[in-house]
């Protein structure tokens, strides 16, 4: 299927309108491109400096200088002066003042330690070549306080993170991935700091507007484990690194219908998101239909859809949807992925939902149920983290004071895990297709029961720095596909020739041929598959029909699914 569907893909790619450029987000984002283009390459282009910076710079200018004249004693301090020619004006000025300055001319500031902070005020204070005086700070390295070891578990509070090598594959990515995520969930706290400009859009499914606000707690905790931002000393670790997300509440209680599914979905594919996480699952209903069809169509729009197993592996291991849509039948390829849970042993939760369509598994349990992965909860206090329910076990609230985070359990936060890796996978290589990044986090997934795949955990669990790896060597180059069609009265006779796959040097060689024929009826505008996986070259007779012409297209696909294609003519009735 996926064959076909690349092949296809490839002629509406050609006839797809270009995409208007950007406008400009700032005269000083111009300013700063039109300096470079003009700039000595071999140089620092020095950066412009303005006067003012309106009333709020100035009283914190006025701030900074109060500090400053409060200290009697030494003080290291900052100084910025308004113009690149005022320069050595006020380096003189700090000399007269006992210091020894050291000048940056580039971005017009001089640092001085000075005896006295006192007189440098009075000195330099109304000074109009000064734009600001400020103390010289102090920063520490951002080391994450969730970066050690929980003595309730004797686990680190973010072993998950390390589980999958999540370091590696950032490193490998560049910090983070340029492809999106969209979370269809119960929303999102925006304002919690761990996702500061990481929301590329926002999605409420029921009223169709932004109002993403998270009363449950489980949206804002799948998408901390996705992109919660590292190194700003808060505690969360996301994944993905620096990737943005698309916050969609497709639920404001924790349940969910097909058509917020369906809406969710749409929204997605066409917000441009690259990968679609749903941590949430249910028995099959009679709107599965509606549902498989939504998610064929993320599917044919080139979006990798991730869903959570489900939980029912204790309580009578029924198959849940939609990962039993996307999951392929005992390992092989789906239109997306089904991921388990499994414990730091990267052995199965004993509540992972198991079946031939789990794909992978990913960290989401621990054998104490207060406990399992940590996240970011909302500062709403009413989530279902706060509000226990009696004959259940209560997940522990590490930070109970905004900015919250907490443990959590189930294959609801092994799916984001996943989703978050998959994003980075496919910024080590762009030219990957959907189900080509999944193949990709399922051979190099990292097996702990047995050998090869299992109902458990699929392929094993996945692994970061082996998902980059492999993306790197990976074929993503198709055969070139060769054939003729010649008309001999109503009928058009199809000849195709064997051809050869290719890669590039350094990359596997996918090989495995197969050839296939697809046929449009209008013109072009959509295309039957006539022939597919066919392991030789072949000839084949096609009777012409309808009123419209009818389009002949040739394909031949490596075992990686790359579909290269020839046009052999348009013929009318």
């Amino acid at each position: 299927m996926h064959a076909v569907r690349r092949a296809v893909l490839a002629i509406l790619l050609c006839v797809a309108p270009l995409l208007a450029a950007p406008a400009y987000a700032s005269n000083a984002l111009l300013e700063g491109e039109q300096l470079r283009a003009v700039g000595d390459r071999d140089a620092i282009v020095p950066l412009p400096l303005h006067d003012g910076g309106g009333p709020a710079a100035s009283a914190a200018s006025a701030g900074a200088l109060a500090r400053v004249a409060r200290d009697s004693g030494s003080v290291h301090v900052l100084v910025g002066v308004r113009h690149h020619s005022d320069l050595p004006g006020v380096k003189s000025a700090l000399m007269r003042l006992g210091a020894r300055p050291e000048a940056f001319a580039s971005v017009g500031v001089l640092s001085a330690t000075v005896p006295d902070g006192a007189a440098l005020a009075g000195a330099l204070g109304g000074d109009p070549r000064v734009a600001y005086i400020e103390r010289n700070g102090r920063l520490r390295i951002a080391a994450e306080p969730f970066d050690a070891v929980d003595p309730a578990t004797g686990f680190k509070f973010t072993w998950a993170y390390d589980a999958v090598r999540a370091a590696d594959a950032i490193a490998a990515a560049g910090g983070g991935s340029r492809r999106t995520i969209a979370v269809m969930d119960t929303g999102l706290d925006t304002t919690h700091p761990e996702f500061s400009g990481r929301v590329a859009g926002r999605f409420d499914t029921a009223s169709k507007n932004h109002d993403v606000t998270d009363t449950v707690g489980h949206g804002t905790f799948v998408t901390g484990l996705i992109t919660a931002i590292d190194g700003n000393g808060l505690g969360g670790k996301g994944v993905a690194g620096n990737t943005r997300v698309f916050a969609i509440r497709a639920s404001r209680n924790g349940d969910f219908t097909t058509l917020d599914l369906l809406r969710g979905i749409e929204y997605s594919i066409k917000k441009g998101a690259d990968v679609l996480n749903m941590s949430l699952a249910g028995g099959r209903s009679r709107d599965t239909g509606t549902l498989a069809r939504a998610l064929a169509l993320a599917f044919i729009n080139d979006v990798l859809p991730v869903a959570a197993s489900g939980n029912t592996g204790a309580d009578g291991n029924a198959r849940q949807f939609p990962a039993a849509i996307l999951g392929g039948s005992k390992g092989a390829p789906g239109i997306g992925l089904s991921v388990a849970a499994t414990d730091p042993a990267g052995q199965p939760a004993d509540f992972s939902t198991h079946n031939r369509y789990v794909s992978l598994a990913a960290p989401g349990a621990m054998t104490d149920c207060r406990y399992g992965v940590v996240s970011t909860l909302p500062a709403y206090t009413g989530t279902e983290w706060d509000i226990i329910d009696p004959g259940t076990c209560p997940s522990a609230i590490v930070t109970p004071a905004a900015p919250r985070f907490a443990y959590g359990q189930g294959t609801s936060f092994a799916a984001p895990i996943v989703a978050g890796i998959a994003a980075l996978t496919w910024q080590v290589e762009p030219r990957l297709a959907s189900e080509q990044v999944a193949e990709v986090l399922i051979r190099s997934a990292d097996q702990h029961v047995g050998h090869g795949w299992n109902k458990y955990t699929g392929a094993g669990v996945v692994d970061g720095k082996g998902a980059v790896a492999l993306a790197r060597t990976y074929d993503v180059v198709s055969p070139r596909a060769k054939g003729t069609a010649r008309r001999r009265g109503g009928h058009v006779t199809v000849r195709l020739k064997k051809v050869k796959d290719r890669s590039e040097r350094g990359r596997e060689l996918a090989g495995h041929v197969t050839y296939g024929l697809l046929v449009s009826r209008n013109a072009g505008r959509s295309y039957n598959q006539v022939v597919s996986g066919r392991h030789r070259a072949f000839r084949k007779a096609v009777r012409l029909k309808g009123r419209k012409a009818n389009v002949f297209v040739a394909t031949a696909c490596d075992g990686n699914g790359n579909c290269g294609i020839k046009r052999l003519g348009r013929f009318r009735r």
